[in-house]
C-alpha cells in the first residue's frame, strides 16, 4: 500500500507542474496600494486634477519590489512618451519625470510587469491625472486643437503639428506672474527689424476654426499687426492706434464665381469700417480699449463656423463683432476659410504666398504676395506680450468661449 501511495503522489506532482511557456503567475499578494503626487491621490475613483508639475509620483505596493522589473512603468501625454526614471526601495517605487510636466495637461501613468522580490507579478494598473494651471487640456474641445503654444520660454507646439522656423523674441512674466512664461515682442526699431516668430505646419487654415490668444499691448501710438498667415490671402489680426478699433481679416473661397472671383476677404473690423454688406449681426460701437483695458492682459478669440459661415470676434468673453458671411447672396461666400492662392479672372497661381504662420506680424518675412505688408519694409510689427496661442479645427460656441476665458483668466 505504501508503494502505491508514493507512486500516486509522484504522478500528481508531475501533472501539475508548469510548462516553460506558461504565463507568469499573478500573485494577489503583490498589488498597488496607492499612487500619489505630493498629497494628491492619483489612484482614486475619479481622475485627479491640480497635480503639481514638479513633484515625483510615488507608487506604494503591498510588498517589496524587485528593482529590476520597473521598465514597464510609462508616463504618456496623449500618444507622446514622457521621459522618466523609476527606482524602488522596499515596497515603494518613485517615478521621476526628467523634466517638469506641462501645466493644464492630462497624463496617463501605466504600471506593468512589476514583480515582487520573490518573482511574483503584479497586475497592470493604469491611471490618468491632469496637472495644475493652464495648458493643452484646459479648454473645451481640447482634442480639436491643431496648434497650442504655451510660450513658456519656448515656441514649442505642444500638439506636435507645427515647428518653429524662426524666432526673434524674449520672454517675460505671464498674467499669473510666472517668470519667462510669455513671449515678448519689442516692435521694430527700423524697417524689417521687428520681433517675429514663424511656424510651419499644415493645420493653420481650416474650414471651421477658432483662434485664441492672450495679449498685452505695450505700445498704443499706432496700428500694429499681431499675427497672421499671408496677410489678407489667409488671415491677420491688426490692432488700431490707441486700441480704438481692431481688424481680423479672413480669406474665404467663393462660389459661384460669375465674375471669375475665386476668393473674398472678410474685412471684419469691430468699431472699424470693415463690415461686409448687410451681414453684420453684432458690432460693438465703443472703443475696444473699453473692453480690454489699458496695458492689461486681454483675451482674444475668433471663431468661424464652416456650417453656418458665421464669424465671431470676442474680447474677454464679450462679442465685439459677429457677421454672417453667407447672408448676403451677392457675396457668393462658401463656408470655408482658405488661402487665396488664385488670381481673379484667370485662376493663375498667386506668386509670393508663404503659408507660414507668424506671430508679431501679418505674414512671414518671405511672404511678398501683398505689397503693403512686406516685412522688410514694415515698422508696424507688434509691440507687447502674447501667451497661450491656440488654433482649433472647430468653431467653439459662445458658451465654450466663455468657459475657455473663465478657465484661463487670472481671476
Amino acid at each position: 500500500m505504501s508503494k502505491l501511495f508514493l507512486f500516486m503522489l509522484v504522478g500528481s506532482v508531475t501533472f501539475t507542474a508548469c510548462k516553460d511557456d506558461d504565463p507568469p503567475v499573478v500573485n494577489p499578494a503583490i498589488s498597488v496600494d496607492a499612487i500619489t503626487s505630493a498629497s494628491i491621490d492619483l489612484y482614486g475613483a475619479t481622475s485627479a486634477t491640480g497635480v503639481a508639475v514638479s513633484e515625483n509620483i510615488v507608487i506604494t505596493f503591498s510588498t517589496a519590489v524587485d528593482a529590476s522589473s520597473l521598465s514597464g512603468i510609462t508616463l504618456k501625454r496623449g500618444n507622446v512618451d514622457v521621459a522618466i526614471s523609476s527606482s524602488a526601495s522596499g515596497s515603494t517605487v518613485t517615478v521621476d519625470p526628467t523634466d517638469n510636466l506641462l501645466t493644464g495637461t492630462t497624463y496617463t501613468l501605466s504600471i506593468s510587469g512589476v514583480k515582487s522580490d520573490l518573482g511574483e507579478s503584479a497586475s497592470t494598473v493604469t491611471t490618468s491625472f491632469t496637472t495644475i494651471g493652464v495648458g493643452l487640456d484646459t479648454p473645451p474641445q481640447s482634442g480639436a486643437q491643431v496648434l497650442y503654444l504655451n510660450l513658456d520660454g519656448s515656441t514649442l507646439d505642444i500638439t506636435g503639428n507645427a515647428s518653429t522656423v524662426f524666432e526673434q523674441i524674449t520672454y517675460v512674466a505671464d498674467r499669473f506672474g510666472n517668470a519667462t512664461a510669455a513671449a515678448n515682442f519689442a516692435g521694430a526699431a527700423a524697417a524689417g527689424t521687428g520681433d517675429i516668430v514663424e511656424l510651419s505646419g499644415a493645420a493653420f487654415v481650416n474650414p471651421s476654426t477658432t483662434i485664441s490668444v492672450w495679449f498685452k499691448v505695450s505700445s498704443l501710438d499706432a496700428g500694429k499687426f499681431m499675427f497672421g498667415i499671408a496677410t489678407e490671402r489667409g488671415y491677420f489680426m491688426e490692432l488700431g492706434g490707441d486700441l480704438a478699433w481692431t481688424k481680423l481679416a479672413t480669406s474665404h473661397s467663393l462660389s459661384p464665381d460669375p465674375n471669375s472671383h475665386y476668393f473674398g476677404t472678410a474685412w471684419t473690423d469691430p468699431n472699424g469700417d470693415g463690415g461686409v454688406g448687410g451681414q453684420v449681426l453684432v458690432d460693438y460701437t465703443g472703443s475696444i480699449k473699453d473692453l480690454i483695458g489699458d496695458n492689461q492682459w486681454a483675451h482674444l478669440v475668433m471663431t468661424h463656423d464652416g456650417a453656418t459661415a458665421i464669424k465671431t470676434i470676442y474680447f474677454n468673453g464679450v462679442i465685439a463683432m459677429q457677421v454672417d458671411l453667407d447672408l448676403d447672396a451677392t457675396e457668393w461666400y462658401l463656408k470655408d476659410l482658405a488661402i487665396a492662392d488664385k488670381a481673379d479672372g484667370t485662376g493663375d497661381p498667386i506668386v509670393g504666398i508663404d503659408e507660414v504662420l507668424s506671430l508679431g506680424y501679418s505674414c512671414s518675412r518671405a511672404n511678398t504676395a501683398t505689397g503693403w505688408s512686406i516685412y522688410d519694409l514694415a515698422t508696424n510689427t507688434y509691440k507687447g506680450a502674447m501667451d497661450d496661442f491656440r488654433i482649433f479645427n472647430v468653431a467653439l460656441t459662445a458658451s465654450e468661449v466663455a468657459q475657455l476665458y473663465d478657465s484661463e483668466n487670472v481671476d
